[in-house]
């Protein structure tokens, strides 16, 4: 992580701009919910660029400058090693992001032993409860009435998206700059080289939603690769593996399957088949389940061992979902053979309603999984086992009529 004794370094950007992204609710019309984000960063790096000195393009940093094919980990990781300031924009779905809890966590780790004050000012993006805040976020004093009662009640998207409160959100956000500025000018964190920040261990980890779900990664990894198959979708873990990467900027699937869960409520336990083996085999399930299967490991016959105490019908509180490229000209080529293996391996749970045994793409997997999610959820609600409170049976009560 981070080197107290890292030379000097040029100052990095004003502000850090960490938010949960929303997904959007009909992939199929285009939309982007996460616009209105932007439109609030643009506000604040142009507010920024009128109060101080800074060259163009350095006021702040928001994730949406990231391109098709760049290398996102060291990007971010670049811009959280030389931030001055960083900036939570609090909503329910940013303690449930694991990757918004690592961006924290990773901005406070970067000087060991730092004794200063955190350089972190928060902002209100949706309404939260103050019960509701993880430890790290408790621990931040700010009084987000300073920049507007409005605001503090109803967040920046609340007061963006109506014409009334115009006045109240250039109160606010201009506040927010200033604040910003503040910051950045009298407390900035010291520069700190983070090398990966997705290796740290989330800021919010005391925070857990109420529903479990299991994302289960079936991949081989860079060592065991089956033979003649390219790495280029592969890496160290089979947690790594992106079966999209020419769309998916070197994201492993299983992060884009973790955020989509976190969106909606659940609280995703990422891992291998190994890791979940024994949880996927149990006669009586612990929580549901999606499987993503990449057709290649089914090619290889520990995997297909491994997989028989899965594939029995009965079973749907686990669904599996198929990631199939068509820009992967190395499993077009060899499709029959390896949906030959697939039915072999997961027959039964390819056959099931809420399977999806051929996902094209990475939009097709983020509109699929939420469905899968549900539906695993409801067969493990269905047969999940029933436990009755302790102590003594009482009697179920009865309606009586007058004459009783």
């Amino acid at each position: 992580m981070a080197n107290p004794h890292t030379p000097a370094q040029p100052p990095g950007p004003y502000f850090f701009l960490s938010y949960a992204h929303v997904p959007p609710y009909d992939p199929a019309d285009g939309g982007d919910p996460n616009q209105w984000v932007e439109k609030l960063f643009k506000v604040l790096c142009e507010h920024i660029m009128h109060l101080t000195r800074v060259p163009p393009g350095a006021a702040g940093y928001m994730d949406r400058e990231l391109r098709t094919g760049d290398n996102w980990p060291q990007m971010l990781s670049e811009r959280l090693s030389s931030c001055r300031v960083f900036v939570p924009l609090y909503s329910p779905r940013y303690f449930e992001s694991e990757h918004c809890g690592k961006e924290w966590a990773a901005f406070l780790e970067r000087v060991p032993g730092h004794t200063g004050p955190a350089a972190i000012v928060p902002a209100i993006w949706a309404p939260m409860r103050t019960m509701t805040l993880p430890r790290a976020a408790q621990a931040i004093q700010f009084n987000h009435a300073d920049l507007g009662t409005r605001y503090a009640e109803e967040g920046f998207y609340g007061i963006m998206k109506l014409s009334k409160y115009r006045s109240q959100y250039q109160t606010a956000t201009l506040g927010l700059a200033q604040r910003i500025i503040e910051v950045a000018e009298t407390s900035p964190m010291p520069y700190g080289k983070i090398r990966d920040y997705t290796t740290v261990p989330s800021a919010f980890a005391d925070h857990t939603p109420e529903r479990p779900v299991t994302v289960t990664v079936v991949a081989p990894d860079l060592r065991h690769l089956p033979d003649g198959r390219d790495p280029y979708h592969y890496g160290r873990t089979a947690y790594e593996w992106d079966p999209y990467r020419s769309r998916n900027g070197m994201r492993p699937l299983a992060d884009c399957a973790a955020e989509v869960a976190r969106s909606r409520g659940f609280l995703p336990d990422v891992g291998t088949l190994e890791d979940h083996g024994r949880t996927l085999e149990a006669e009586a399930p612990n929580a549901p389940g999606v499987m993503l299967v990449d057709p290649w490991a089914t090619s290889q016959a520990g995997c297909q061992e491994a997989l028989r105490g899965v594939n029995r019908p009965g079973r749907q509180w686990i669904t599996v979902m198929v990631p199939w490229n068509r820009d992967d000209p190395e499993t077009v080529e060899h499709e029959p053979r390896l949906k030959g293996c697939l039915r072999e391996a997961l027959g039964h749970k390819l056959s099931e309603p809420a399977a999806a045994p051929e996902v094209p793409s990475l939009e097709a997997f983020r509109s699929l999984l939420p469905d899968a999610l549900h539906k695993a959820t409801q067969q493990y609600f269905k047969h999940a086992p029933a436990y009755p409170p302790e102590g003594a049976r009482v009697d179920r009560p009865r309606l009586i009529g007058p004459e009783e």
